[in-house]
């Protein structure tokens, strides 16, 4: 699966052979149908994700209207991140409600569509039943892992899996993207430190959980997840236009699940016109061209969203240390 078939299409196959194997259905049907039923299944698990997100109603409907054009950019290009940022909203909703076993499925189906979702299991350490949640991993990892095997012998499977690990990979150096990488290369030259970047993201990222006591703020836990939605993003050095609708899903949750402010609206306005607006014919062609692509402008905002919330839970860490 995951050689070139330049007769058949442009670029590589990057799923897993499990995703391979859940998609064999659509597959075999005419292609209007099939990638319909695709698209339809990607709005709807988002619709499903956040629409039953923890804050509930009226919080939700807006949060929908917010994030819709992103949507719609993603579902155009048929992408499976609608899918993403779904499953990823609804994991966190389950483990706020103790829905350990769920909250590992949703989080382990992601790593078989996309590996970065995996790194949503990172939000286990604000919860207890941590054990639980690691034996319910293991057990939807092996049962999703394993489907394959219902077509094509354990031999082969375990050939697809080291084909695929190997072209992850050799994937990682590939290009830029719309990341933060991305922009230090189009506004400053800047052609190396890639990893060293991701790194320090993910140090920063990680640094709100040395404050165990804000763990049961749930405006803290909301803010760093949403930290994560757009860290998946803008540290990605794969990440396309279609790609923001999961950093915009975290955007999302952040802003109507805080109190209103200036920052928080201007930062929303913001985002909302040069990260979900900047690829529509709202501005010319000549703008989207020459300033904002080659630019990486859409990934600009989310940048300086993943800052400020990142910056907002150390400074509450911290300010409750001194207290």
């Amino acid at each position: 699966m995951y050689l070139l078939y330049p007769e058949k299409q442009w670029d590589l196959y990057k799923y897993s052979p499990s995703f391979a194997f859940a998609m064999a259905a659509l597959a075999y049907m005419p292609d209007w149908l099939g990638l319909l039923l695709w698209n339809v299944l990607n709005v709807l698990i988002l619709f499903w994700g956040v629409r039953y997100f923890i804050k509930g109603p009226p919080h939700t409907i807006f949060m929908l209207w917010f994030i819709f054009n992103e949507l719609f950019t993603s579902v155009l290009n048929s992408q499976s991140n609608p899918m993403i940022a779904g499953l990823l909203v609804a994991a966190f909703t389950a483990f706020e409600t103790k829905n350990v076993k769920w909250a590992a499925l949703f989080i382990v189906s992601t790593f078989f569509i996309k590996v970065f979702g995996v790194l949503a299991a990172l939000m286990f350490l604000f919860y207890p039943n941590k054990g639980k949640f690691i034996v319910w991993s293991i057990i939807w990892t092996l049962i999703i892992g394993l489907l394959p095997l219902l077509v094509i012998s354990p031999e082969m499977l375990v050939n697809q899996y080291q084909y695929w690990l190997r072209l992850l990979s050799e994937d990682h150096s590939g290009s830029l993207g719309y990341s933060f990488m991305g922009v230090l290369h189009s506004w400053f030259g800047l052609n190396s430190g890639k990893d060293i970047l991701v790194l320090a993201g993910l140090i920063f990222t990680l640094l709100p959980f040395v404050f165990v006591k804000q763990f049961k703020d749930i405006s803290y836990r909301i803010n760093w997840f949403a930290a994560l939605l757009i860290w998946m993003v803008i540290f990605n050095h794969k990440a396309e236009s279609p790609t923001f609708i999961i950093a915009f899903t975290g955007i999302a949750l952040w802003v109507f699940s805080s109190t209103p402010n200036k920052w928080i609206i201007g930062m929303a306005i913001f985002a909302f016109i040069f990260t979900s607006l900047a690829p529509t014919d709202l501005f010319p062609a000549t703008v989207r061209h020459s300033f904002f692509e080659p630019y990486s402008i859409k990934a600009f905002p989310c940048i300086l969203i993943w800052m400020y919330l990142i910056g907002e839970l150390l400074y509450k860490g911290l300010k409750d240390l001194r207290a």
